[in-house]
């Protein structure tokens, strides 16, 4: 992979150019007047890690560029903060002071909206298995920039951990938070989540481990969520409780835990 920075770029974006090439182990290559093509030409890699003033995005040839954005984040809270509800935090039972796991983070829209419920008294972590999404995707939380105060300071709470979600899980201890919330990639694209479609050629699509919801269950204090489109099965196949909303493209479906709320 090469980092690089968008024409004429100012000493922000340079500096910021310099902090991702840090993360990834990489040196920033020189822009210049070149064009993108040229780059790839010049140094034999397809794929390359533009950073301008509007923050980081990445190019390969055949792809959707990928970039951080806060998605549906944006319009959710924007209900949520007018007085709407929301279906995942009703799901979930999300209160103020919760402490959420989101063991799937894709490009943390729904960790944002659960770090909007639980406030500053909560925590939300997201697992991204992906080491790029999880770089980007964090620089993202901590860079994007919006008037929206309210999406802004959800985001900037939401702490980023990269691994496998099995692995993580296994290593933390019983009762370790309130929710535990998995969203693995659909099989079948859900034609109104055009908000995806650059992640969705970078993301992991394994399917959902038993494993992973039995861990999930020991972690967990109150619930385990699981997140799916509406022809999928998974509910059935591990006994989980669906929520259904009419006109929703997906299905929230929880187990309780014994003794939680």
């Amino acid at each position: 992979m090469i980092i690089t920075t968008g024409l004429e770029p100012d000493q922000n974006t340079l500096n910021h150019a310099d902090q991702l090439a840090e993360r990834f182990g990489l040196r920033v290559q020189k822009r210049g007047d070149l064009s993108l093509q040229e780059l790839r030409r010049r140094h034999g890699e397809d794929e390359l890690l533009v950073v301008s003033a509007r923050g980081a995005r990445l190019e390969v040839p055949g792809k959707k560029p990928f970039f951080f954005h806060p998605n549906t984040a944006a319009f959710r809270i924007k209900r949520l903060v007018r007085g709407d509800t929301d279906t995942m935090l009703a799901a979930c039972q999300i209160h103020p002071g919760d402490h959420i796991l989101d063991t799937t983070m894709g490009l943390g829209a729904d960790a944002i909206v659960f770090a909007y419920a639980a406030g500053a008294a909560g925590r939300v972590v997201g697992i991204e298995s992906q080491p790029l999404i999880a770089i980007l995707v964090e620089d993202g939380l901590k860079r994007w920039t919006s008037e929206a105060v309210e999406l802004c300071e959800a985001m900037r709470r939401v702490e980023v951990r990269c691994g496998n979600h099995l692995e993580l899980l296994q290593d933390m201890p019983d009762d370790s938070f309130d929710v535990v919330y998995f969203d693995p990639m659909f099989e079948t694209t859900v034609e109104s989540s055009t908000g995806i479609a650059g992640i969705r050629e970078h993301a992991n699509t394994d399917s959902l481990h038993e494993d992973a919801i039995h861990e999930a269950l020991r972690v967990a204090r109150k619930r385990v969520v699981i997140k799916e489109g509406k022809t999928s099965r998974l509910h059935e196949k591990f006994g989980f409780t669906p929520v259904r909303v009419r006109g929703q493209h997906v299905v929230y479906s929880y187990k309780e835990i014994d003794g939680g709320e």
